[in-house]
């Protein structure tokens, strides 16, 4: 399969699809192409397929050349009669134009006994000319030409044995160059995208004043939920991405962080066989790399210095850390890239209550008659994610339905005094007294008061 990374930066572009999908209709529209695309399709794979009959003198479609520039991918499957088609022409130029200029991902696939040798050299049904009247200019053919050589020229795979087997390779290898591993995150997610923004913005700069951004905030506050989501957003705008969690300040584990940590930037499983030389090993690699890092939940500068070092990183690398430290920009004295400290803002009353009424009822606003109580316990929770969902999740089964329940919880959580600490502990030990006894043995109000 044709690789095209590079170390060359390109913008971040918000992708509407994973592929886009190039044939010709004749050959593969109901056949191979069909059963590809459903292969995609059920592994979670965006895929464009353009589903209309291509008729003879027709221009490329604009809606064609957008879907072809906002794909990370392209897949090309040429066949026979592929190059008899102006439009199948014009849209492998275009897909290759975009895999110079935009790292994007070309798969060649060739297809009905399409061998890669008559289409770099143009024979036999590739053998292409001009035509007197007609849009086959010559000009047109020297590119087409060329392009017919340049697809030719990567490495592609070639049709054979069981079509079956053939597909499944073929999603597995897209899905592994495309590296869509994302992380799992939370449902009825309320406020994520405006509070992406600006980190959004700060990891789309070519120049930003520093490398290092901290997201910063109280337990419950979000910050995990926020990094995964900002990580899911942009991790394939750069070379390599790696999510570290489970930070302790303890070698072993400290060794375990470092080869994950190596092995998601630089591929390498070959591991030092102590931490201070891991250390030295992961410097250089980002140093000289495009990476995006986050390390999530630490709280000790020694800890960041053992994962990451303390050199000059890519000038384009980015490392997101998740902490509750608000004095952290104080660890970077001796990391020169410094650090941006992003102090996550809790929700507001309106988003409050609607992730309470999601977990409570499964719908964004409260059962009717519950309004008046709904936006009473939102309130208390004083915009803390946690709390809410932990609140209304505690609320959604057994008595939790009957309005009774739910002035005992405004009455009980009313009488607690002190500040939001006090309160959001106050919130979990209300939840935690409604669970069944037997759930008390195996579960910590306290331990639920950890990053959301």
């Amino acid at each position: 399969m044709a690789s095209t990374s590079s170390s060359t930066y390109a913008p971040t572009t918000h992708y509407q699809y994973d592929v886009f999908l190039s044939f010709r209709g004749e050959d593969t529209r109901h056949s191979f192409t069909d059963h590809l695309y459903k292969a995609l399709h059920q592994a979670g794979i965006k895929t464009f397929r353009d589903d209309d009959e291509i008729r003879d003198g027709q221009q490329l479609k604009p809606e064609i050349e957008r879907s072809i520039t906002s794909s990370r991918a392209s897949i090309i499957v040429i066949s026979n009669n592929f190059a008899n088609s102006r439009w199948c022409l014009d849209e492998l130029s275009l897909i290759l134009q975009q895999k110079r200029n935009a790292r994007h991902l070309v798969f060649p696939v060739f297809y009905g006994g399409v061998d890669p040798s008559d289409v770099r050299n143009q024979r036999g049904s590739f053998a292409i000319e001009a035509k007197e009247g007609s849009k086959w200019t010559e000009d047109n053919v020297i590119r087409w030409k060329e392009a017919l050589t340049e697809v030719a020229d990567l490495k592609g795979m070639v049709v054979s044995g069981s079509e079956t087997a053939f597909i499944a390779d073929i999603v597995q290898k897209v899905y592994c160059q495309l590296d869509l591993k994302l992380l799992s995150t939370p449902t009825g997610l309320t406020g994520i995208e405006t509070r992406a923004e600006g980190i959004n913005s700060w990891l789309r700069s070519e120049q930003p004043d520093h490398s290092v951004l901290a997201i910063c905030g109280m337990g419950g506050s979000g910050k995990t939920t926020l990094a995964k989501y900002i990580y899911n957003l942009n991790k394939q705008n750069f070379e390599c991405s790696s999510f570290l969690e489970g930070i302790e300040n303890q070698p072993a584990v400290l060794l375990g962080l470092q080869k994950q940590l190596l092995r998601d930037v630089s591929g390498n499983n070959i591991m030092k066989s102590n931490v201070s030389e891991g250390t030295f090993q992961l410097e250089k690699v980002i140093e000289e790399k495009r990476v995006l890092i986050v390390i999530d939940d630490i709280d000790d500068k020694d800890t960041l210095n053992t994962l990451v070092g303390t050199k000059v990183f890519h000038t384009q690398s980015k490392i997101i850390i998740t902490t509750r430290d608000l004095s952290i920009h104080t660890w970077f004295g001796s990391i020169s890239s410094g650090c941006h400290v992003h102090k996550i803002e809790l929700l507001n009353v309106d988003e409050s209550l609607e992730l309470l009424s999601y977990h409570a009822f499964g719908s964004k606003v409260p059962m009717e008659g519950f309004e008046e109580l709904a936006i009473q316990l939102a309130k208390y929770c004083e915009g803390n994610p946690l709390a809410l969902k932990v609140l209304g999740s505690s609320l959604s089964e057994g008595q939790g339905t009957r309005i009774e329940t739910w002035r005992s919880t405004v009455n009980s959580l009313n009488s607690l005094k002190g500040d939001i600490n006090i309160k959001i502990q106050g919130v979990l030990q209300k939840s935690f007294d409604t669970l069944p006894c037997d759930s008390h043995r195996v579960v910590s109000p306290y331990c639920l008061f950890l990053s959301w």
